[in-house]
């Protein structure tokens, strides 16, 4: 009985070694594993280098294209057409300045706008720029004009994004003057 006793000890301690010693072979799924990046995959298990984050991917040159509203502005009897599209250069430079908040200089005006890990960009609130309207005021009433900007847009991929910028000013004789403008992104 001993005997039958010390057998199935030994052949139990056997087994339990060969099983404990086979491993189970894990499978590795490759993919971005930072849930704080756009391209987050839950799925992904190994962290393939694949990780893109909005913030660092607004950062540079973009080239713009806008289509902002027609406005004209009447001051007195005399009707002008405001080319909004022209205040907007070619190229923006975006910067980062730290805690996911990047600066557009827009002819060398800075707006700040907040960038989530999403990629949704939002302008700060009291953000302006200010452009001359002597090239197509034939009145020279207007002058410098401070445009209050708000809106909001998305980062696409690395290479394009979009934004809608809402656009206020106080014109002298013809009161407040609103528009906004579709802007698209690319590099």
């Amino acid at each position: 009985m001993k005997n039958i006793f010390k057998i199935s000890a030994a052949l139990f301690v056997g087994v339990s070694l060969v099983v404990s010693s086979c491993k189970k072979e894990e499978v590795l799924i490759d993919g971005c594993t930072d849930s704080s990046a756009m391209n987050y995959q839950s799925l992904a298990t190994n962290n393939d280098g694949s990780c893109e984050f909005a913030y660092n991917i607004a950062q540079g040159i973009w080239n713009i294209e806008t289509d902002c509203q027609e406005l004209t502005i009447t001051i007195l009897t005399q009707s002008i057409n405001v080319p909004l599209n022209d205040i907007f250069p070619e190229t923006i430079e975006i910067a980062g300045i730290g805690d996911n908040v990047v600066s557009m200089d827009i002819n060398g005006n800075t707006v700040l706008a907040d960038v989530t890990s999403a990629g949704k960009v939002t302008i700060q609130d009291g953000q302006q720029i200010s452009f001359d309207t002597s090239s197509f005021d034939p009145t020279g009433f207007i002058g410098e004009v401070d445009v209050n900007i708000t809106g909001s847009g998305m980062i696409e991929s690395s290479t394009n994004g979009d934004l809608t910028l809402n656009l206020a000013f106080e014109i002298p004789l013809a009161g407040t003057q609103t528009s906004s403008c579709e802007i698209t992104f690319s590099k």
